[in-house]
């Protein structure tokens, strides 16, 4: 099995400097008062930006299979570990009529492989857009050549919707027939399984960063090369949507990119490979500024999306422009004149708020059954209880109905214990 051939290596790797060559004469369009020289300077230095950032093709690809195989792997161990605690649970409560010990990571994993589905679904299209466009002859070319570039991607969608509609079907089919305490059990392992599928594309992503960067090309990036690349983009797609400005899917087209641009600005990869892990204030130092360049992008992000007349428009679009531009003469106290970001929160205090008081709970839930005189049927529910409401403080689901859940999950946990 291969990934590409030599040729089809070379063959895309010339595409792809051909279109960073079209993309960055199209975008001198959007710069009409500069001159040769200043044009030639932003020219060199977006197209400079765009070649320390990529990667190359090939490693584009093994990258992408690796992130593929490890986040399957990890969430589908999340998920049948999820399912295995929910039956452990379970063991003293439903009576004769106990459900199979299997039900819950099954109904875990049926939940995660929908709820990937959904999030892959462009994937999905483009797979069957290029069926249909291959046809009969050119699907049997394609399995008489096997390449994991051919194959790979269609075999995993595939693999993932059989495995849904099986896991679907018997999960359904045994939960129909369960007492009700555990089909209550069985719809909060499936909903920890589709919280899982559902942010299986970041995992993906964030595994192909790691990868990519761990065998990336000698040549570094700068500090905001992939800043410039992606700040200039949305001020191209701004400046091109003028004359729809007003269109929805023109302005879910310039947010897309400044979403991109936030994230680039957001990224002190660069900068924290500098410095040894102990100089925390530096750290703290470069984290604060990034963020006040990514502030800066989320303020254009918001007044798109509140344009009212053309010249609302043309005033973000020249905003950008004169972003771009500073940052592609490193200019950049023109780019900060206007920032004002607040210094944001440690990553560890932001998920310390997040995930504390779940984590509370989930101590409590494993605590409280063991304390002396709590029978085992009531600390099984008392454990139920607190991880229920564990995930869904986690989620973050609104008061009403965190309070409909928890109360029908009682009522439903503690008539069997008492009965």
């Amino acid at each position: 099995m291969r990934i590409l051939s030599s040729d089809d290596l070379l063959r895309r790797e010339a595409a792809w400097l051909r279109r960073v060559a079209s993309w960055t004469r199209r975008y001198d369009q959007a710069f009409p008062d500069l001159d040769d020289g200043e044009r030639a300077q932003v020219r060199m230095a977006v197209l400079y930006a765009w070649m320390r950032t990529r990667y190359s093709v090939g490693l584009q690809f093994v990258a992408n299979y690796i992130a593929v195989v490890v986040t399957a792997a990890g969430v589908a161990a999340a998920a049948v570990g999820a399912g295995a605690v929910a039956a452990l649970f379970t063991t003293d409560t439903g009576g004769s009529a106990r459900a199979p010990w299997w039900l819950f990571p099954t109904a875990a994993g049926a939940a995660l492989c929908l709820a990937t589905l959904i999030a892959a679904r462009n994937d999905v299209r483009e797979i069957a857009a290029l069926f249909l466009r291959l046809g009969l002859r050119g699907m049997a070319w394609r399995i008489t050549h096997p390449q994991v570039a051919y194959w790979f991607v269609p075999a995993t969608i595939l693999a993932t919707a059989a495995t849904a509609a099986a896991a679907t079907w018997l999960t359904v089919e045994t939960a129909s027939s369960a007492p009700a305490g555990h089909q209550l059990i069985t719809a909060v392992t499936g909903l920890f399984g589709a919280v899982l599928g559902l942010q299986v594309g970041r995992w993906i992503h964030m595994v192909e960063s790691l990868v990519s960067r761990r065998f990336q090309k000698p040549q570094r990036r700068r500090p905001l090369d992939a800043v410039l690349v992606e700040l200039m983009a949305a001020m191209w797609a701004c400046f091109r949507g003028r004359a729809q400005w007003w269109e929805p899917g023109n302005i879910k087209a310039v947010r897309a990119r400044l979403a991109l641009a936030v994230e680039a600005a957001s990224d002190t990869t660069t900068v924290r490979r500098r410095m040894s892990i102990t100089e925390v204030a530096v750290r703290r130092r470069a984290r604060q500024e990034h963020a006040a360049l990514a502030e800066l992008i989320r303020r254009h992000d918001r007044a798109i999306t509140q344009v009212r007349t053309a010249q609302e428009y043309d005033a973000i679009t020249d905003s950008l422009r004169v972003g771009a531009l500073a940052l592609a003469t490193g200019d950049l106290e023109t780019l900060m004149e206007h920032s004002s970001a607040e210094p944001p929160a440690s990553r560890g205090n932001r998920l310390m708020r997040r995930t504390g008081s779940s984590l509370i709970l989930a101590t409590f839930a494993m605590v409280i059954p063991l304390l002396p005189g709590v029978n085992s049927a009531t600390g099984n529910g008392v454990r139920v209880l607190l991880l229920m409401t564990a995930v869904l403080a986690l989620l973050q689901v609104g008061d009403s109905a965190s309070g409909s859940i928890r109360s029908a999950l009682e009522r439903s946990l503690f008539t069997n214990s008492t009965s």
